[in-house]
This record gives C-alpha cells, sequence and structure tokens, in this order.
C-alpha cells in the first residue's frame, strides 16, 4: 500500500514563527491521514488471520461468522495449527539419569531407549530422610520418610512422573551385598513418601532412591544408614566377593541360567546378560512369566564397592495398552548393561511367575580392557 503525504509539507517556508506553527499543523495532518492506512492494514491482516468451520464438515470454511451451509450449524472459530514442539535439549535414560548426551539414542548402561528432556531444574535434587524409631534396629520394623525438594529454592517438591508403574522405587542394600530389598514407598498427601520396612541383620546399608520429579529429570539419590549400635568401620567391611564359577540358580521351583555375552565381561564395553528359565520338576521352559512393574524382569548390578550402580530391564518389552493379566512371557529374557570399569559386580534379577516374585544373584568380574 502506497502512502499519501499532504503537498503542503513540500511548500517553502521563510517566516519563522510562522514556520514552527505550520510544521506542526502539517505534522499533525499527515498523522491523521497514515494512521488510517495502518488501522486498515492491521484490521486486514487479523481478519485474515481468522478462519471460521463447521465442526460437523470441517471443509466448510469462511472468513466470516455464519452458519454451515451443509447442516446450518454456527460456524466455530478454527483453532491455530499446533507448533511442533521442540527438540529436547538433552537426552537421558530414565535408569540411569547421570546418561546425559545431546542426541537421541540407546542407554550405554542396560541399553533403554533415552528419553528427551528439558528440566527446568538440571541440578540433582535434595532429599531428606528420617526413620521412625530414630535408632533402627535389626530385625525390628522401621517406618522410612523421605522427602525431595528443589535445590534451588528449598521447596518440598509434590509432583513426580511415574517410572515402571510406581513413582518411587526404593532399592535397599546391605554393605556385605548379602541383603537385597527393591520396594515401593507410598506417595502421602503432603508430596512425601513412607514406608515399612525391616533391615534383617545389624550393619551398614545403602538406599537408591530412584525417583523423577517432574521439574527436574529421572535422579537415582543414595544415602546410608546404620542399625543403631554398630561400630565397625565403614570402608574396613567392604565385601570381598568372589565371582560365580557356575552361573545356574535355582529358586521357588524355577531354574535360571545366565550367559555372559562376552564370557568374559570387559569393563567399559557392551555386555548381554542371558537367562533361560526352566521348571525345576519337570525341566520343561517357563512360559508363564508374568509381567514386574511393566517388564519381563530387572536386574540392579552394583560394584564390590557400591560405587558403580547399573538399573537395566529386558530387550524384550510388554506391550502396552494391553491386558497384562493375559500375558505371557519366558522362558528367554535378556538384560543389556555396561559395567564401567575393571572390578568384581553383585548382580541381581527379579523375575514373576504367578504370585510369586523371585530374586536370584550372580556375583561376576569384568576385566581391564587391554
Amino acid at each position: 500500500m502506497d502512502y499519501i503525504v499532504p503537498a503542503m509539507i513540500c511548500l517553502p517556508l521563510k517566516s519563522k514563527g510562522v514556520t514552527s506553527m505550520l510544521r506542526v499543523v502539517i505534522l499533525f495532518l499527515a498523522l491523521t491521514m497514515i494512521a488510517p492506512c495502518f488501522a486498515i492494514r492491521a484490521a486486514a491482516g487479523s481478519q485474515e488471520s481468522t478462519v471460521y468451520v463447521c465442526s460437523m464438515h470441517p471443509e466448510v470454511q469462511s472468513s466470516t461468522p455464519g452458519n454451515c451451509p451443509k447442516c446450518n450449524m454456527k460456524l466455530v472459530v478454527q483453532a491455530p495449527p499446533k507448533k511442533e514442539a521442540s527438540p529436547a535439549e538433552a537426552y537421558t535414560c530414565a535408569m540411569h539419569p547421570e546418561i546425559r548426551v545431546t542426541a537421541p539414542g540407546k542407554c550405554p548402561k542396560c541399553g533403554m531407549t533415552l528419553v528427551g528432556v528439558n528440566p527446568g531444574v538440571i541440578e540433582e535434587f535434595d532429599l531428606r530422610v528420617q526413620a521412625t524409631p530414630a535408632a533402627v534396629k535389626p530385625n525390628e520394623p522401621v517406618k522410612f520418610r523421605f522427602v525431595v525438594s528443589d535445590p534451588r529454592t528449598g521447596r518440598q517438591v509434590n509432583q513426580f512422573a511415574i517410572m515402571h508403574d510406581k513413582l518411587f522405587h526404593l532399592f535397599v542394600v546391605s554393605q556385605d551385598l548379602t541383603q537385597f530389598q527393591h520396594i515401593h514407598p507410598a506417595l502421602e498427601s503432603d508430596g512425601g513418601f513412607t514406608i515399612e520396612t525391616v533391615l534383617p541383620k545389624p550393619g551398614h546399608y545403602k538406599l537408591y532412591c530412584d525417583i523423577y520429579p517432574v521439574e527436574g529429570a529421572p535422579q537415582v539419590l543414595q544415602r546410608d544408614i546404620a542399625t543403631a549400635g554398630y561400630r565397625s568401620d565403614l570402608f574396613a567391611n567392604v565385601p570381598h566377593l568372589t565371582p560365580d564359577s557356575v552361573l545356574s540358580k535355582t529358586a521357588d521351583g524355577m531354574k535360571m541360567d545366565l550367559k555372559l555375552d562376552p564370557a568374559e565381561p570387559i569393563a567399559g564395553k557392551p555386555l548381554t546378560l542371558k537367562y533361560r528359565l526352566t521348571d525345576e520338576k519337570s525341566s520343561a521352559p517357563v512360559t508363564n512369566l508374568q509381567p514386574y512393574l511393566g517388564a519381563w524382569g530387572h536386574t540392579l548390578i552394583l560394584s564390590e564397592d557400591q560405587t558403580e550402580y547399573v538399573h537395566s530391564h529386558p530387550a524384550e518389552t510388554v506391550p502396552e495398552d494391553v491386558d497384562r493379566g493375559k500375558l505371557k512371557g519366558g522362558p528367554d529374557v535378556t538384560f543389556e548393561a555396561l559395567l564401567p570399569r575393571p572390578g568384581i559386580y553383585r548382580v541381581w534379577t527379579q523375575f514373576q511367575r504367578g504370585d510369586i516374585l523371585t530374586t536370584v544373584s550372580f556375583t561376576i568380574r569384568a576385566a581391564q580392557l587391554h
């Protein structure tokens, strides 16, 4: 659109007083002529961006309000096109939040598909653990309460995302690696989590708290606890494990054979754990596994000194949007993992068969990469 400027703007002006007055008048006239042009253009742009459609016949579109010529329904304003979601700034593993990469792919530790995250809070969240009674006695009930806080504001967090059917996965492992629990604290109305359990023997324990605050990213927070009266040195009692010479064990009427690929694991290299499950009595392949927490099994791997933590789920996935009660799995279940450094590791794997949750453990060694 062309704008017309009054011709009087170009007139020569000689009188200084008249000149100032005329300039004001000319500027006023120019603005009053140009402003409507902007208004017309803005109105035209607004009309062009509004489209009216029929909710029953979306092919009917109009630039003005009215009724549909096909069904006489009132036309409604068409919703603006949805903007494409911006790509994630980073990708992480729901089981190993320390993995952060800039492109999608698989977790190098467990093989799970990485998820995109754009967390508002990138720091590790704060965790406070309270035990009741405060003096935890071995082999007696204890109630744990967990409170998660925003590391920036100190505000208590009460919104969490579900991971594998639960808001909170708690692993309780004794320092000597002989005691293992995988339990799930319940969310209370104030945003805290509570659970009651028993520490079966005196000693030090480590609590691995696997959570996903919606304002942050999936993370595993670790805390230490000891039973009352236990005086042994924390570092002097690191277990000295011996790798299993035979990777086959039986529990709850089920024989579990483990095959490693490669047979001699190498630190820093992918490792596949292949389980073959058979019935103890009949030796028939087990084909009636049930999904446990949305997977055909769960594996936790800890280094001997508990500084390395690997949580893995089977490569064989459980179908979504189906009745899990009718699903059956087995006899082969495969896990992917990566043992970060040389040393000895304890492996715990859980399978559910009928109403029985079976936990089996193996001890393996990761060799130095040459």
